[in-house]
């Protein structure tokens, strides 16, 4: 099974209802937190957790909230919304979300995350997952939170084994996720720093049992990568073909709804900084991107970029 990771600002709407049209080799999808600003949520977030944008066969929503009484709020706006599954963020690793103690800053208050979740239990018979980091500073957190979340009958808990100060440099800490993997009586699902096939079975050897991967930056860079883990073979045209029809469907989607085509245009040079990945000259693409002010230059462009790799 594989996940697609929630990625705010990367991994929206138009990306998810993108890959799913093209590709259709995730499992799940999982919508970049939603949170609350000056007790109300911002329209930005409404338009990540419509219905009509998510059409996919299993999509979940993630909740950034402090304490029980923020995730009602934003559970009741899912609910509105027809959503019965949601997750837990208590991993965002940004000092403006930690700082606020949501993320991974409530990691280091086990006690305020048992609170949360005993009140999500005691009346509400949805399904929850937790997301979560090894620990806002030390890995040593992860033990008084993995007691808690013991306590509560979770669907599965998604591990990414840094602490929050790495942001995603540095090594992932293996040995916290082995620790989670031996002592939480959850399914676990490995999340971090898979970019390859070979990052893949690398990290199957290391955790056998973990059935359930999470990749964000992985597929970002290379959407064909849960096909090459599946081993679901594809020629150089084949992959070609798929990466430009991505790249056509996401383009074309933004057009329909950004208010101009400087807006549409901004968004596909943010849209390159990982998939210019893609291509074997990726620092010679995204120069090229770079370069492009107007629409009519952009889709010479990017043809260009195309027909060097199918050449």
């Amino acid at each position: 099974m594989i996940y697609l990771a929630p990625l705010q600002g990367f991994t929206d709407y138009v990306y998810r209802a993108s890959y799913a049209k093209v590709f259709n080799a995730i499992d799940a999808y999982f919508i970049p937190y939603i949170s609350l600003k000056n007790n109300t949520i911002p329209n930005k977030y409404i338009r990540e957790i419509l219905p009509g944008n998510n059409e996919q066969s299993r999509v979940v929503p993630q909740i950034l909230a402090k304490d029980a009484a923020e995730f009602k709020v934003l559970e009741n706006i899912l609910v509105e919304n027809s959503y019965s599954e949601f997750n837990l963020n208590l991993g965002c690793p940004y000092p403006m979300v930690t700082n606020r103690r949501k993320g991974s800053g409530l990691l280091p208050f086990p006690d305020e995350i048992y609170k949360l979740l005993d009140h999500f239990y005691s009346r509400s018979n949805a399904t929850l997952s937790v997301k979560l980091r090894a620990g806002l500073k030390l890995a040593d957190e992860l033990e008084a939170v993995i007691r808690v979340l013991n306590q509560f009958p979770l669907r599965e808990v998604i591990l990414h084994a840094r602490v929050a100060g790495q942001l995603y440099s540095g090594a992932i800490d293996e040995n916290a996720f082995s620790y989670a993997k031996q002592n939480l009586q959850h399914k676990l699902v490995y999340n971090g720093d898979i970019f390859s096939k070979h990052d893949f079975i690398d990290k199957q050897n290391k955790f056998p049992g973990v059935d359930t991967w999470m990749l964000g930056r992985g597929i970002l860079m290379n959407p064909l990568l849960p096909h090459e883990i599946k081993g679901i073979e594809l020629s150089e045209k084949e992959r070609a073909d798929l990466l430009y029809t991505f790249h056509q469907t996401i383009l074309e989607r933004y057009l329909e709804i950004m208010d101009n085509e400087g807006n549409a245009l901004n968004k596909m040079k943010q849209f390159w900084i990982y998939f210019s990945w893609c291509f074997p000259n990726q620092k010679k693409v995204m120069k090229h991107i770079k370069k492009v002010k107007a629409l009519n230059k952009y889709n010479p462009t990017v043809k260009s970029i195309f027909n060097e790799i199918k050449s």
